[in-house]
């Protein structure tokens, strides 16, 4: 079964063991619709039970069972949320799973120019970051439509409409 990533928890929230979780596609609807997930950090692994899940203004906070106060949740602040891929979040068109995209050829005109080697959350948009064909070192491209044209998951070829980013 394949997993994604689906968000980060980011500490207590109040005595229950509540604790806030960063979702990395803004989306929470099919959280309400798994029982247990994976809870992954340096390596470590640990498979917990959804208890509640609560929206308060913009927070999404989780309770799983077993974890009843602020100081066994805080336990798991930075810890990542990973769930099965067939009950993650639905996407749109032109939306993609952060996971996809790290691997993907980058071209531009049709041509290879690099490959992406991995995916920064960046504070305005994902951050691709690009091992250049030209010169071998990494730059970072948004993943923003000025600069990253069609994205071919088939093909696993992602246009790249800025070759000035690669130096």
């Amino acid at each position: 079964m394949e997993y994604l990533a689906t968000g980060v928890l980011k500490g207590p929230h109040g005595i229950q063991g509540f604790i806030k979780l960063h979702t990395y596609s803004q989306e929470s609807d099919h959280l309400h619709r798994i029982g247990s997930v994976s809870l992954r950090k340096e390596g470590a692994e640990r498979r917990v039970e959804l208890e509640t899940i609560r929206i308060t203004g913009r927070e999404i906070l989780v309770k799983f069972k077993g974890i009843d106060n602020p100081e066994d949740a805080r336990k798991f602040n930075g810890w990542e949320v990973w769930i099965p891929r067939e009950q993650a979040a639905p996407l749109d068109d032109g939306e993609f799973y952060v996971a996809d995209l790290a691997g993907l050829s980058l071209t531009v005109g049709g041509k290879r120019v690099g490959q992406i080697v991995g995916v920064i959350d960046g504070p305005q948009a994902l951050l691709l970051e690009i091992l250049s064909e030209a010169d071998g070192k990494t730059h970072l491209v948004p993943f923003m439509a000025r600069y990253v044209g069609t994205v071919d998951l088939e093909r696993k070829e992602m246009e790249l409409l800025a070759p000035e980013l690669l130096g």
